[in-house]
């Protein structure tokens, strides 16, 4: 009896099994780059610049597709890039840990054409003559412009000894060439209007308007071509007449 109540005042306790988390997953890099120049252009040489960061593992290796849907087959912290042409141009990196984690960044760069840039040596319009009663007697009608430029002569108006005429400046290794239009040496009557551009593709040209007027001397009109060479548009301060 007494065994008994002795085993009846034993007491014991149970400690719970103390049971290991989970492994939490090892954290992703922050991917992330910069570009520079922040507006390229066309043509332009564009810098991209990680700024990828990782808390809890070094960076080993960043890798970059600048095709936006290629292979990452660039590799480094920076690289450098041009873009043919203009838009929304996808870019991404790749950025792995020690661990073995990685992170991917996309960004999306907008690409535009380069401005327009003055044609150099702007060409220079030269026009003289006499006014009389009737209209005018030229003696000169030339153009001075740098090699490969077009240059368009148009004359509306009786009295036009052609319609259009157009020359392509020619090299000669010289930074200007002088282009004649002889056939427009000549008398041409009151009314008569000429225009003369000079044009060529990604460059602001000139543009000369020339009014034959009766017993004044002709009233000429100068300004500039869009790059497209079919608009009329304010010139740069630069440029001349």
């Amino acid at each position: 009896m007494q065994l008994r109540r002795a085993l009846a005042r034993v007491s014991f306790a149970l400690a719970a099994l103390a049971v290991a988390p989970a492994c939490e997953a090892a954290a992703q890099p922050a991917a992330s780059f910069l570009w520079f120049p922040p507006a390229p252009h066309v043509g332009e040489t564009v810098s991209l610049a990680s700024t990828s960061t990782d808390n809890n593992s070094p960076i080993t290796a960043q890798a970059w597709d600048l095709l936006g849907s290629g292979p990452f087959d660039q590799s480094g912290p920076v690289v450098e890039t041009t873009f043919s042409t203009p838009g929304q141009h996808l870019v991404r990196l790749l950025v792995n840990s020690a661990d073995g984690s990685s992170n991917t960044a996309a960004e999306v760069i907008t690409v535009t054409d380069p401005p327009a840039q003055e044609m150099l040596p702007f060409p220079i319009v030269r026009f003289a003559g006499t006014a009389v009663r009737s209209g005018a007697k030229l003696r000169l009608l030339s153009v001075e412009a740098p090699p490969g430029v077009l240059i368009t002569l148009e004359c509306r108006g009786r009295g036009c000894p052609v319609r259009l005429q157009s020359r392509i400046a020619p090299s000669t290794g010289v930074a200007t060439v002088t282009v004649a239009f002889h056939r427009f040496e000549r008398f041409l009557p009151a009314g008569v209007r000429l225009a003369v551009r000079v044009s060529k593709a990604g460059q602001i040209g000139k543009d000369t308007r020339v009014l034959i007027r009766h017993r004044k001397p002709p009233r000429r009109v100068d300004a500039c071509l869009s790059p497209l060479g079919n608009e009329v548009i304010s010139c740069p301060s630069t440029a001349g007449s």
